[in-house]
């Protein structure tokens, strides 16, 4: 398939979570999956450390007016690899909805999975499309651990 061929047909939200949706939530029990599909067959995938829910509306709203939207709608039949152009597109078709918060979260998640698109269509590693490699090597780290006391929780974060 040509450059130019290439056409956005779904985006789909995957919500991620450890209690049922009624239950208290820590940080980090719940997230979302965005997957961004193509007329070839190439899925891009991005995520979000936001409310599933609110990311879904980000997502999936119906148009109030030009600059209330939901993104899916903005970008159904767009070309994926024109990814700076769809950031513009979404951040602009959003204003009325505002531009922080949850759906910056989703401008984003979606941005990543156009870099995912544009690294398999190119077969290439994203990080090569953004300039190449930095390092040989990065230090691992981890972010909070959700924990069932207080107890673990600091015992955790002893060993950060």
């Amino acid at each position: 398939m040509q450059f130019h061929e290439l056409k956005i047909t779904d985006v789909e939200v995957i919500h991620l979570r450890v209690p049922a949706l009624d239950e208290a939530c820590e940080w980090g029990e719940d997230g979302v999956l965005i997957r961004v599909h193509t007329n070839a067959g190439i899925t891009g995938v991005g995520e979000s450390d936001s409310s599933p829910m609110m990311i879904e509306a980000c997502i999936k709203a119906t148009q109030s007016h030009g600059s209330s939207q939901g993104l899916e709608r903005l970008l159904i039949g767009e070309n994926p690899l024109e990814i700076e152009r769809l950031y513009t597109k979404m951040y602009n078709g959003t204003h009325y909805a505002g531009r922080r918060s949850t759906m910056i979260h989703a401008i984003s998640a979606i941005d990543m999975a156009l870099w995912d698109i544009a690294g398999q269509f190119y077969q290439v590693p994203v990080w090569q499309l953004l300039g190449g490699k930095f390092r040989e090597k990065i230090r691992a780290y981890g972010t909070f651990i959700p924990s069932a006391s207080k107890k673990k929780t600091l015992l955790v974060q002893r060993n950060y």
